[in-house]
């Protein structure tokens, strides 16, 4: 088979992480094609081959933050199209046996479906100078000569190429036939937790609840968990979660009774309700895994992982878009510094996508190892620090600069080391004895449904 062109990079997958990827690159001005297997939809459905695409998802800050800076105008472009704002007003979340403090926690997200999100996404990528989206073609395997991938086979064809970006997602093709044939095989981490959820879509009005979001966090505690936030098309995205065997049914009756056994009736009131306007959508994730490119003495030239591909973590974290988007544009610095066709290139992105990936599997990986079936190599201090993020819980019940610093620390915009800085500790163990939890005082849930009448004055 004869190269019959060359391209300076092939990104190989339009998901979020193969997008902005190509968003990252095209910026250093160097001609990009994405290519993914899939008749990419025009319209904001989810893809055949994205089962995961029909759940809940949602975008952290840090990834909101990078959309706004490469797509100007982007946030009001979703708003339009029905993306709800939330703040910390409006977010009602219960864990470790009460509300966080509600307050100014940062700057409003933006809480939409994927299928959306992609769909705005893909389109201002593909409108950009020099990025190619091709849909419906195959990337069969990379050519490689040496020690370095020089092209990719596409449905039988050779196309060289500088650097082939593997954005092909957890079950990458590319990266288990690298493996196999000893090209590239970095140590895997794998935790499993066995985590089965739902997701289902609810009709939204006015009054519904007497908040913007619904998060309940059974994490300590049965690790059932529960989130309805508000999306396009005035629907509530409503997402029920257990781990290690126990996954919600997907029946209407299994729902409701999994919902009610939440450790707050938030969610299982606004079921009751709302009227269902979408089929239950169940979803099965064995482990979290991470691939250790970094680990890799050498590396080969010319490809880059990232994304799913790299490290998927536990979903309801949340981290996956976010992730991928803080990773891409590391991506864009590496070329920026070396050169797409530097040998060291993979090796430099890949240090600093590890420590992207660190903070969120941190997060992710510690929370599973809280329940005693999570089976894996248990990070370093998992133990002490999941101790001191219950009295965080706690103190983030009665304190809103600790509920504000410990957003940060979930939505990836500090590091986990912000939540031991002297200020904050010595709050968290003030506060963390004034949490309800602590104190047995009743707490205060949200109301869901009409208000009630007034009562008649007396005469």
């Amino acid at each position: 088979m004869a190269a019959q062109q060359r391209e300076p990079v092939v990104v190989v997958g339009a998901s979020m992480a193969g997008l902005l990827a190509a968003r990252a690159l095209v910026e250093q001005g160097t001609p990009v094609t994405v290519i993914d297997r899939d008749d990419l939809p025009l319209a904001a459905t989810p893809r055949a081959r994205v089962p995961q695409g029909r759940q809940l998802h949602i975008l952290l800050s840090a990834g909101l933050e990078q959309l706004r800076a490469w797509f100007p105008g982007i946030e009001e472009e979703l708003q339009h199209l029905g993306a709800a704002r939330v703040d910390g007003f409006g977010a009602w979340i219960h864990q470790g046996g009460a509300y966080r403090a509600r307050g100014e926690l940062g700057r409003p997200g933006l809480s939409l479906t994927r299928p959306l999100l992609e769909q705005v996404v893909r389109q201002r990528v593909a409108a950009l100078p020099g990025v190619s989206i091709e849909a419906g073609a195959t990337v069969e395997r990379v050519e490689v000569t040496g020690r370095r991938v020089t092209g990719v086979v596409v449905d039988g064809h050779v196309r060289a190429t500088e650097l082939v970006v593997d954005a092909s997602g957890r079950s990458s093709g590319l990266a288990h036939e690298l493996a196999r044939d000893g090209v590239l095989d970095p140590p895997v981490t794998h935790v499993g937790i066995d985590i089965g959820y739902v997701s289902f879509f609810l009709r939204r009005s006015p009054g519904d609840f007497e908040g913007d979001v619904a998060i309940v966090i059974g994490n300590p505690g049965t690790f059932r968990s529960g989130a309805a936030l508000p999306v396009e098309g005035d629907r509530w995205n409503v997402m029920l979660s257990g781990v290690h065997g126990d996954a919600p049914p997907s029946t209407a009756e299994g729902v409701a009774a999994f919902a009610r056994s939440l450790s707050s009736p938030t969610i299982a009131q606004l079921i009751e309700h709302c009227t269902r306007v979408s089929d239950i959508e169940s979803y099965r994730f064995p482990s979290s895994r991470r691939r250790h490119y970094e680990r890799v003495t050498e590396l080969p030239g010319g490809l880059v992982t990232v994304g799913d591909a790299a490290c998927s973590f536990d979903p309801v974290y949340g981290q996956g878009m976010t992730s991928a988007a803080l990773q891409a544009a590391a991506l864009g610095r590496a070329v920026a510094r070396v050169g797409l066709s530097a040998p060291d290139l993979p090796k430099r992105f890949h240090r600093h996508a590890a420590r992207i990936i660190d903070a969120p599997w941190r997060i992710a990986v510690g929370g599973d190892f809280g329940h005693p079936e999570t089976v894996g190599p248990r990070p370093l201090g998992t133990t002490r620090l999941n101790g001191y993020t219950a009295r965080v819980i706690q103190a983030a019940h009665a304190s809103l600069p600790v509920a504000r610093v410990f957003n940060r620390v979930l939505q990836l915009e500090d590091p986990p080391l912000a939540l031991f800085r002297p200020d904050v500790v010595a709050r968290v163990l003030t506060a963390s004895r004034h949490s309800p939890a602590v104190t047995g005082a009743a707490v205060q849930h949200p109301r869901v449904g009409p208000l009630p009448p007034c009562p008649d004055l007396p005469h």
